[in-house]
């Protein structure tokens, strides 16, 4: 599912999703998937269980290939060198699987922002996560690079991924989202099916 969670500025939207991966310890309350609990506490310990975010803010190196962004810290080795033809075409794999048409080798300081939005969750989803956090994921997108971002997290839902949806275009919610949750002051108010609501 896509799972849409929305509220005014300072609602704690963030501060949520900065406990989920592990930036923030949660002063109360808990967090549990498929019944099991959620702390960590650091975000490599999030993202070793599975979690992976996207921030608004893209964390790409504009000086490094594609592939390299993508697989930071885990290249193909040949010894105690870089198999850049491996490397090369684990990346192509991982950004194939999600329909991303985008070549491994150019530099990121060429791509376009929606190009640069792909591989950021290209790179989320190259460590296979339960989880994906997209954070305000279509704010700097246009209207037709929005669509094909659309498309692509049509595809991670196929994949089983479960999807937390922040945005402020309300609009986008029923294109895009199965349920919706509202937080408003720091506190949970209630969770809405798309299908139903208005």
């Amino acid at each position: 599912k896509v799972n849409a969670l929305v509220g005014k500025n300072g609602s704690g939207k963030s501060t949520l999703v900065k406990i989920m991966n592990g930036v923030h310890q949660a002063t109360g309350g808990k967090i549990l998937i498929d019944g099991q609990e959620l702390a960590y506490a650091t975000p490599a310990e999030a993202q070793a269980q599975g979690i992976a975010t996207v921030y608004q803010e893209l964390s790409l190196i504009p000086g490094l290939t594609v592939a390299e962004n993508i697989l930071m810290g885990r290249f193909e080795m040949r010894g105690k060198l870089v198999n850049w033809k491996k490397t090369y075409e684990a990346a192509r794999k991982i950004l194939d699987s999600m329909k991303i048409d985008i070549d491994p080798r150019a530099q990121v300081s060429h791509l376009s922002m929606w190009q640069c939005q792909m591989v950021e969750i290209a790179k989320a989803m190259s460590s296979s996560p339960r989880v994906l956090l997209l954070d305000e994921p279509t704010s700097s997108l246009a209207q037709h690079e929005t669509q094909i971002l659309f498309g692509l997290i049509e595809e991670l839902k196929k994949k089983d991924v479960i999807i937390i949806y922040i945005s402020h275009r309300l609009q986008e919610l029923w294109e895009i989202c199965d349920t919706c949750c509202v937080l408003r002051d720091g506190v949970f108010t209630g969770t809405l099916d798309m299908r139903t609501a208005t």
